[in-house]
C-alpha cells in the first residue's frame, strides 16, 4: 500500500503590464526539497528583469504545514524578495495561517492580506493603486490596511458603548449617527488640508 501523500509547491509566473504575477499553489506538508526546486525559478525571473514589481497569489487551501527546515526556508526567501513584493494575496482555510500572514506583513515592504475566497484575493490583487514614491508615501502605503483597521475598530468600539448604555439599542440608527460624526470630522480635516494647514 502506498502511504505517500501529495505535497509540494507549484509556481506559475506571468507578466501583466509592468508587474510579474507569481501564482503559487501549496499542497500538503512542504519540505526543504520543495523550496530548492521553486526558488531558482523565481530568482531567475525577477533578477533578469529591470525594476521588477511582483504581485503574488498564494493558494494554500490544501496546505497543511512545513517541515522545520522548510519553515526556515520560507522565512529566508521571503526576506530575500521582500523589496520586490508589492502585493501578496494569501488564500487559506486555517486561523493560524491568517495569524502568520499578519506576522509576514512585518517583514515585506508591500501589502500582504489573508483571504478565504480565491475571487476576493484576485480582485484585491487587480485593484489599481498609485505607486508610492516618497518615503512618506511608502510609509503610509505600507500601513494603509492597519490605518483602515484602526478606523473600523474605533467605529465598532463606539457602537459597543451605545449598546452598553442604552437598554434597547437600535444598532442601525447608532451606526448611521456614528458614520455622520465620522464624515463631518473627515470633511473638517479635508478643508484644513486643502487650506494648506499642514504645509
Amino acid at each position: 500500500m502506498n502511504t505517500n501523500k501529495e505535497h509540494g509547491i507549484s509556481v506559475g509566473i506571468s507578466r501583466v503590464d509592468e508587474f510579474f504575477l507569481v501564482k503559487v499553489k501549496i499542497v500538503g506538508t512542504v519540505t526543504h526539497s520543495d523550496y530548492k526546486k521553486m526558488i531558482p525559478m523565481l530568482r531567475y525571473t525577477v533578477r533578469n528583469s529591470i525594476n521588477p514589481k511582483v504581485k503574488v497569489f498564494i493558494d494554500a487551501t490544501e496546505f497543511s504545514g512545513w517541515e522545520l527546515r522548510a519553515a526556515w526556508d520560507d522565512f529566508k526567501y521571503s526576506m530575500e524578495f521582500k523589496e520586490l513584493f508589492t502585493k501578496v494575496a494569501y488564500v487559506g482555510t486555517k486561523t493560524w495561517e491568517e495569524f502568520g500572514v499578519k506576522i509576514g506583513g512585518w517583514f515585506i515592504n508591500g501589502d500582504i492580506k489573508f483571504f478565504n475566497s480565491i475571487d476576493d484575493a484576485y480582485d484585491w490583487l487587480n485593484e489599481d493603486e498609485d505607486e508610492p514614491k516618497t518615503a512618506v508615501e511608502k510609509d503610509l502605503h505600507s500601513r494603509k490596511e492597519a490605518i483602515k483597521n484602526e478606523l473600523q475598530e474605533l467605529f465598532e468600539s463606539n457602537l459597543k458603548i451605545v449598546d452598553y448604555n442604552v437598554p434597547e439599542p437600535d444598532d442601525q440608527n447608532a451606526a448611521e449617527i456614528l458614520l455622520s460624526i465620522f464624515e463631518n470630522k473627515l470633511n473638517e480635516i479635508k478643508i484644513s488640508v486643502e487650506d494648506g494647514k499642514y504645509k
